[in-house]
């Protein structure tokens, strides 16, 4: 088919997404990723090393089945619009997959490696996402994925995730079915402008509405907005010149647990509530106590399922606990707040305590599945965060077994938190821990 016959591909990306990107410590900060440990069998050769034509096949085989992994992020000129998905018309599956010789072992010391987040932050000249292989001590093999928050929030990513894996290893390994066609890249990035706003106007359904939406939103905030990406480079200068890289993004440090998932439902059962209003509970009492209380973070997913059009839809939601109160009265607690937010009620102004970070629980399948071919084992997933908080807390449900990741800053005892954290989900822990 000729080019020119092959029509323009191209995304508006919305705001909340560019806010993801806005600047290279918001770019950074929002880095995700997981491990998803796999049996190796299938991904090795003869002599028991990775094999690169294998893994190179199976994953090219693959993206067919997630289209939006093809394509780049582009900037408008002059800042007009907000940046733009268009497929990345150099796109090669080798410049996103890097196979590893050495043989680790799966711990928290590793797991930071394994993902492949201790690296550099992911190019933005191509698709925001990569792949690491490393073989295991255990013989299983480590297939740790970055990818970026601008692409998507977490329920994205796990459906995305859903497309990739079967529950077959045949089905696993052939080619995807793709759910929708790429078309190609804007001739010239000057002509994004012009397309964006000719979009916008076919999807008007007259002048009049067209003219009252454009105006719905205060003129003087996209002129700012306008400002704002203009002056990017005066922000990446100052961030170099005032060192606020360091300040913003110092050391972390990472740690996981597994529970078994029927002794996390029976303990949520015990206090009353569900998985995730114990993880909240969970984290406010595996950190010290403050006169104040504690507030986490819990993100509430907006988007419908299955609706891929909208990458980013999530709305925080400010968890208020009480200081020395037991976990069941901490449950109840939460779990109010979070009906109220629900179901959009108003609620009296709560108490501002010691914010500690975010705590999320995203459920995904319940038997197992098959990923390029191999059985997945375990699932850990690294959540994208403020560096700058206590503790955060990601948890998934994958075959029968509650996987915890918490995060937070290198001098505090992040191990110690999600022993608590650990200890809360399987019943074994009633008080608060006083601080």
């Amino acid at each position: 088919m000729a080019r020119s016959s092959v029509p323009v591909d191209l995304e508006v990306m919305r705001i909340l997404d560019e806010t993801h990107a806005w600047t290279s410590i918001a770019y950074q900060a929002a880095h995700t990723g997981g491990a998803l440990i796999l049996d190796g069998a299938s991904l090795l050769d003869g002599d028991g090393a990775l094999d690169p034509a294998r893994i190179f096949e199976v994953v090219e085989r693959r993206i067919a089945a997630v289209p939006d992994l093809r394509k780049k992020m582009v900037r408008s000129p002059l800042g007009l619009t907000a940046p733009v998905w268009v497929p990345d018309a150099d796109f090669d599956v080798r410049r996103h997959v890097l196979i590893r010789d050495e043989i680790l072992e799966l711990s928290p010391r590793t797991l930071a490696h394994i993902v492949g987040t201790d690296g550099a932050p992911l190019p933005q000249d191509r698709p925001v996402w990569d792949v690491t292989f490393t073989r295991l001590t255990t013989g299983e093999v480590a297939m740790g994925m970055r990818l970026h928050h601008v692409m998507g929030d977490a329920k994205w990513a796990f459906e995305t995730l859903t497309l990739w894996a079967s529950d077959s290893a045949a089905s696993s390994a052939a080619e995807g079915a793709s759910i929708q066609t790429l078309g190609r890249p804007p001739r010239t990035r000057a002509l994004i402008p012009v397309l964006v706003a000719r979009e916008w106007l076919r999807e008007q359904p007259s002048f009049r509405a067209g003219w009252h939406e454009y105006w719905r939103k205060p003129f003087d905030r996209r002129v700012r907005r306008m400002l704002g990406r203009n002056v990017r480079p005066i922000k990446e200068w100052l961030i170099r010149r005032r060192g606020l890289t360091a300040r913003h993004l110092p050391p972390g440090r990472v740690s996981f647990v597994e529970i078994p998932m029927a002794e996390a439902t029976a303990a949520a059962s015990t206090h009353g509530g569900s998985i995730t209003e114990l993880l909240v509970a969970a984290a406010m009492r595996a950190v010290d106590d403050d006169d104040r209380g504690l507030d986490v973070a819990l993100p509430v997913s907006r988007r419908e399922k299955g609706d891929r059009t909208v990458r980013n839809h999530v709305s925080m939601l400010r968890v208020h606990g009480e200081p020395g109160v037991p976990v069941t009265e901490l449950v109840s607690a939460v779990r109010k707040q979070i009906r109220r937010y629900v179901a959009r009620i108003e609620a009296d102004p709560q108490p501002v305590g010691r914010t500690i970070g975010y705590a999320t629980y995203v459920p995904w399948v319940e038997d197992e599945r098959f990923l390029l071919g191999a059985q997945l084992r375990r699932f850990i997933v690294i959540p994208a965060v403020d560096a700058r908080d206590e503790l955060n807390l990601f948890a998934l449900s994958y075959d029968g077994t509650l996987y915890i990741t918490a995060k937070g800053r290198a001098e505090l005892d992040i191990d110690g938190a999600v022993a608590r954290v650990r200890d809360t989900l399987r019943g074994e822990v009633t008080a608060a821990v006083s601080g």
